[in-house]
């Protein structure tokens, strides 16, 4: 199995007073994913793609220090909702021959089937966003610490999987989590410019604090190296970090410990993540 996943995000953020803002952020998303097609010629794969929107969120963070008097050090949190508004049903077609009408003879005929999980732009729920952050400047250098949970309290989407087993046949809502902790570094020579190395971990749980489990998922986590080096220029900022998994692991999902079993995964080699943002 081979996924590719590149993602747009448009966010614009408003700044309500000097240490509230809110911030609206509209994902989209070009999907594709590629298996062996099982045909006596090894090289030959079968693709599925997805593309569209995939789910809004709307996120109201605060520092809890005075950000005119706290300069060097801060704690952030977050508090927001993500909106089902991506597809969490893109369907496929493929082409089969088979002898439809039972004459002898092989007919053509097109057959839609739902697109990988893995691939969805959205996942067919309403989710509570929490999350948290805090930094502290000694010299040059800026510890940083970060983490979130998206909470999504409905269990099942309703859209079906095609999976063989039963208890797999339709799809799961599940929560999703990431924690950061690091450190940059400014480089005096060059006004602006910062360069860090962190930690991050990432994931999806096997069983969701609030709500129901049931249904597919892949549950796991990856913990990754993510070095980064973001730019300041007036009113820009630029910033490119490459998280390099170090650890994969796929959990067993419920549907694996009621009934047996130890399901597929899709984790990412490596993630490129470059942003642009502009004060207005």
């Amino acid at each position: 199995m081979k996924n590719t996943i590149h993602q747009l995000n448009l966010s614009m953020t408003y700044g309500w007073d000097e240490q509230t803002d809110l911030t609206f952020n509209l994902p989209y998303f070009m999907n594709e994913r590629s298996s062996s097609a099982g045909s006596a010629d090894p090289g030959a794969r079968r693709y599925q793609a997805a593309h569209g929107i995939g789910d809004v969120s709307i996120i109201a963070r605060r520092w809890l220090f005075d950000t005119k008097e706290s300069l060097t050090e801060n704690i952030g949190i977050g508090l927001g909702i993500e909106l089902p508004t991506g597809d969490d049903n893109v369907q496929e077609s493929r082409k089969f021959s088979e002898d439809i009408d039972n004459d002898g003879d092989l007919d053509n005929y097109i057959k839609a089937s739902t697109a990988d999980q893995s691939i969805q732009p959205g996942d067919g729920g309403f989710g509570l966003i929490v999350d948290a952050q805090w930094f502290k400047s000694f010299g040059n250098w800026t510890p940083y610490v970060y983490g979130g949970w998206t909470f999504t309290p409905q269990g099942e989407s309703g859209v079906l999987t095609g999976r063989s087993k039963e208890s797999e046949d339709v799809m799961s809502i599940a929560d999703n989590y990431m924690a950061r902790i690091g450190t940059m570094y400014a480089i005096e020579s060059m006004q602006g410019l910062s360069v860090g190395i962190g930690g991050r971990m990432e994931g999806v749980p096997n069983h969701d604090p609030w709500g129901k489990d049931h249904g597919f998922r892949r549950p796991g986590y990856a913990v990754s190296i993510e070095p980064s080096v973001v730019l300041a220029r007036n009113k820009d900022v630029f910033s490119l970090s490459v998280p390099i998994a170090q650890i994969r692991n796929r959990l067993r999902s419920d549907a694996d410990q009621r009934f047996g079993g130890h399901g597929d995964a899709a984790f990412a080699d490596y993630v490129l993540i470059f942003n642009w943002s502009r004060r207005l």
